[in-house]
């Protein structure tokens, strides 16, 4: 059992009650505006009274311990698991749970794969798997649609942690926002990588508040599994992809906001990043690059038409005497255009990204996710490019979903991760001091001491108790993964679920079970919102 947080933190002592968002709801107290699956529970499922808190803590608010539906979070739930999972929803525009298609549940059919090819590149994952883990039979396979509990946000000291982002989503659909968009810069590791749950995010909240475009994204494959939802990168060999948790990388720190570069020298080098499908559109552009003494040229094509010859070694037409951030910006007639940069060969070209946006008002949802990092790695970015870059986004929130990964770092002390986290919180408020923080606390990550028999990570738990601890001092709200998973040792059961939730290597989810982190998380970041209380 974990423990409920102290030091006045809303914490699992609202868990210990808890909604299981695929089978229906279990209510405490007075329900919100909407509650999925209410109908088909009343007069069968007696309530549940959540424990009293902690001494020294206060009791949690009833509504902290139940999501709030509105008509119009319902619309935009259904909205978003669409265009993630197709007709394969959890829940229906009423909130009620829909069963799984039969074929999703079979036993003796092969393992299919998702209809597109970014969970099958993340190592370990096989995107709907069929058969669980090693030595699961059937009789014992949970149904993964029933999977996940509510969690809330735990908000620092008596203040909600989301408050400014809030008032921007209020202040966006008012339509007094200033520059009519609300920016979302969602950092992490492979869970983010995958742009599952963020595009989830990315859904919901555009189908609420509008569609401000797709973003920043990298114009190069940062690792060999690196993909976007709506977007494919299509280079030639020759670039150099560099980062932080990578060795062979340059110590220069001169990653941008995404944390990783591109950088070729070499004319017969070029990058394009091209749309999956016609709703993948953008009219207004921004191209991020490192201005650099001595730097290259680079052509920029839209739709195989030239548009620009960029002098990277250049700011406002004068030559840079030391690196700093470089942008270029451009628009387009608004559609699915593909954007390509090739190298002139004049000089070192190190690009960073494209921002890719509408004219029109609405959300935009930056995936900014590397494979195997950590959040220390943000420590050896160099400051003022990323600085510079954070604040041409001018973020509304920013959520960092770490911890895996650090739970394999045996030989870090926790005072020496602390510390860590808590720098990387204070060079955030820096760099963007308006913009809401919310942490994303690591998932169950279980060990296997032999086939098919896990234990659990101790240090897990370890390191939700230190961004749970630094969040609130950082004045940050904290989501708990493990929670919503079902607390130690409960990944299995995702994995060995029907539909399968969770890939075999007990560490990433399936495309399903993002979605369904992806719910869990905005369901708690729209609570407070939607009850009326920002």
């Amino acid at each position: 059992m974990l423990r409920a947080p102290t030091s006045g933190i809303r914490g699992l002592a609202g868990v210990l009650c808890t909604l299981a968002l695929g089978c229906g709801v279990v209510t405490c107290g007075e329900a919100p505006s909407r509650v999925p699956g209410a109908s088909a529970l009343v007069g069968q499922v007696d309530p549940v009274t959540p424990k009293a808190a902690p001494p020294g803590t206060e009791a949690s608010d009833e509504h902290e311990v139940l999501p709030a539906y509105t008509d119009e979070a319902l619309a935009a739930r259904v909205s978003a698991q669409r265009v993630l999972l197709g007709n394969d929803l959890f829940e229906d525009i009423e909130g009620n749970p829909v069963a799984p298609r039969i074929e999703l549940m079979a036993e003796d059919e092969a393992a299919g794969s998702i209809d597109d090819d970014i969970l099958l590149s993340l190592p370990g994952s096989g995107g709907f798997g069929l058969g669980g883990a090693a030595g699961s039979g059937s009789e014992t396979a949970a149904n993964g649609n029933a999977l996940g509990l509510y969690a809330p946000i735990e908000n620092p000291r008596d203040d909600p942690a989301l408050a400014h982002f809030h008032a921007a989503l209020s202040a966006l659909a008012a339509g007094t926002d200033d520059d009519g968009k609300v920016r979302v810069l969602v950092y992490g590791a492979s869970h983010t990588q995958a742009d599952i749950y963020p595009g989830y995010f990315r859904a919901y909240l555009q189908s609420r508040f509008g569609d401000g475009g797709q973003g920043f994204v990298s114009l190069n494959r940062v690792n060999k599994w690196y993909r976007y939802q709506d977007w494919s990168i299509e280079e030639t060999r020759g670039w150099k992809s560099e980062y932080a948790q990578r060795q062979s990388s340059r110590k220069d720190g001169f990653y941008g906001l995404l944390g990783a570069s591109g950088s070729s020298d070499s004319k017969r080098d070029n990058t394009k990043i091209v749309p999956r499908h016609e709703l993948a559109v953008a009219s207004e552009y921004e191209l991020y690059y490192l201005a650099q003494p001595g730097g290259g040229s680079l052509r920029l094509f839209a739709d195989g038409k030239k548009i620009a010859t960029v002098d990277t070694g250049k700011q406002d037409g004068k030559s840079v005497t030391k690196p700093a951030a470089g942008y270029y910006a451009f628009t387009l007639d608004e559609g699915p255009h593909e954007i390509e940069v090739r190298v002139v060969g004049d000089g070192e070209v190190r690009l960073f990204g494209l921002d890719m946006e509408r004219a029109s008002s609405g959300v935009v949802i930056d995936t900014l996710g590397i494979s195997g990092t950590r959040a220390a790695n943000m420590l050896h970015w160099d400051q003022d490019v990323w600085t510079s870059n954070i604040q041409r986004r001018d973020p509304d929130l920013y959520t960092l979903f770490y911890g895996t990964n650090e739970a394999t770092d045996e030989n870090q002390s926790m005072a020496s991760y602390r510390a860590n986290l808590r720098e990387v919180l204070t060079r955030l408020r820096a760099a963007a001091p308006e913009a809401s923080c919310l942490i994303i606390g690591p998932g169950d990550f279980p060990r296997e001491i032999e086939e098919d028999v896990w234990i659990p990570r101790p240090r897990v738990a370890e390191i939700v108790e230190a961004q749970r601890d630094i969040a609130y001092e950082m004045g940050c709200g904290f989501w708990d993964t493990l929670a919503f998973m079902g607390g130690v040792n409960s990944m299995h059961e995702w994995a060995t679920s029907r539909p399968q939730m969770a890939s075999r290597d007990h560490i990433h989810f399936t495309k399903r079970g993002y979605v369904r982190l992806g719910m869990a998380v905005i369901d708690a970041m729209m609570a407070d919102f939607d009850r009326g209380s920002h």
